[in-house]
């Protein structure tokens, strides 16, 4: 299972020396997913675990290999091919490699499970603020540090550099390389657009149709790439700012294949379209049919409408936000087409990766050039029905199109 050879590794060496309960043998390759892979002790955040494999809603689960560590619910979902268990970690708790064990009648089997030792100062971290010049890269049109992974077999899409819609190469490797660069003209942040899996056939480079949450693309490179990224960046004075889209998936992602609940996403009778038009979720005027079609509709055929109101969903994408940033060292997030999400269920998402990292930054896409329609979103506007976005920032497209218009405008007499 790809997504545990990240964080656990080191927790097969582990498992060994840990204190054993059962002789349930380790068998990790027996799920196709554990989400988040691995946790860390002394977070604010919960701890709910994405558990998928061919019939695992049937199984009991508990945990072993430490005190304070233990499952404290276990829900079932719609699909008998998921369980979603929430772990209870006591602040006393040590770190190590814990085993999660899943049993039916006399069977069982166990999985290696890393909590992880936070960083000193890790949930006091700054993030980027207006006193930041950031500088935005699309990482496959930036710099081609390595052409080996210009096209991985096991991808739908290979590198086509004369295609204008194809990709081209750029990865990682290739921002690593000019961080000196960036550094020296001044810059002291990086936004690049997304570097997750998408694993779409077709214009795959822009990277907003995610098919993999918890992987970096490894036409790109790997997670330990991105971490090491991040770590080159903070020595050359520069913060790294994650792109993330939580308003849709790709319409290939893994788990459109066999959905936890018929509402993970929105479906229609026939694909439908958003309106794009988000100024119907604050307008007291708006029709419920352009809402709902604005909110729920997809942003494109690729892109599968994700559901922020199933509480499973919400949970999943919380603590992602925390895991990426705790386990690469980010310093905020830009949150890619905010308005299309569920408002209030995003407003949750916001507070809950504040509450783990009080002074990080999140900045919303709120693309209009309505002055009241960007301050919608920003947190603590006096919004007459009371909506608080907990949205730190959000980005000015108001400003951007007055100094368009400001550039291109021809001089007067």
């Amino acid at each position: 299972m790809r997504r545990l050879v990240t964080c656990l590794a080191a927790g097969l060496l582990l498992a060994a020396c840990a204190p054993k309960a059962t002789d349930a043998p380790l068998q990790p390759e027996r799920l196709d997913t554990l989400e988040p892979p691995c946790w860390w002790v002394g977070m604010k955040t919960p701890l709910q675990l994405l558990v998928r494999g061919e019939g695992i809603g049937a199984y009991d689960v508990r945990i072993e290999g430490g005190k304070g560590v233990k499952v404290a619910a276990v829900y079932p979902a719609e699909s008998p091919n998921y369980l979603f268990v929430d772990v209870s970690i006591a602040n006393n708790a040590a770190a190590g490699s814990y085993k999660l064990v899943f049993s039916r009648g006399e069977e069982c089997f166990a999985v290696p499970y890393e909590l992880a030792a936070r960083k000193e100062g890790s949930a006091e971290r700054k993030g980027f603020g207006s006193g930041d010049a950031i500088y935005l890269i699309m990482p496959d049109r930036f710099a081609n540090g390595d052409p080996s992974n210009d096209t991985v077999p096991e991808m739908r899409e290979a590198a086509s550099p004369e295609a204008f819609f194809g990709r081209h190469g750029g990865d990682i490797r290739g921002i690593r390389d000019h961080l000196g660069y960036i550094a020296d003209l001044g810059f002291t942040a990086i936004w690049n657009t997304p570097l997750l899996e998408d694993d779409q056939p077709r214009q795959s480079y822009h990277g907003y149709a995610c098919t993999d949450y918890y992987r970096i693309d490894p036409r790109f490179g790997t997670n330990e790439d991105y971490r090491d990224l991040v770590e080159d960046a903070h020595a050359h004075g520069i913060k790294m700012i994650m792109d993330v889209v939580t308003n849709h998936c790709g319409s290939l992602h893994w788990w459109m294949a066999d959905l936890p609940f018929a509402d993970w996403i929105h479906q229609w009778p026939s694909y439908t379209q958003s309106n794009y038009i988000f100024s119907t979720l604050n307008d007291p005027y708006a029709s419920q049919i352009d809402r709902t079609r604005m909110e729920e509709g997809w942003f494109d055929r690729s892109m599968a409408d994700m559901n922020l109101d199933n509480p499973y969903l919400l949970r999943y994408f919380q603590d992602w936000a925390v895991w990426w940033t705790e386990w690469a060292g980010l310093d905020g997030f830009r949150v890619d087409t905010y308005p299309y999400n569920e408002k209030e269920p995003m407003s949750q998402w916001c507070a809950a990766v504040l509450a783990e990292y009080p002074n990080l930054n999140i900045v919303g896409e709120v693309w209009s050039n309505n002055v009241p329609q960007v301050a919608y979103w920003q947190a603590g506007n006096p919004n007459k029905d009371g909506f608080n976005s907990h949205l730190p920032s959000v980005m000015d497209f108001c400003l951007m199109s007055a100094i368009g218009s400001g550039i291109g405008a021809e001089r007067g007499d």
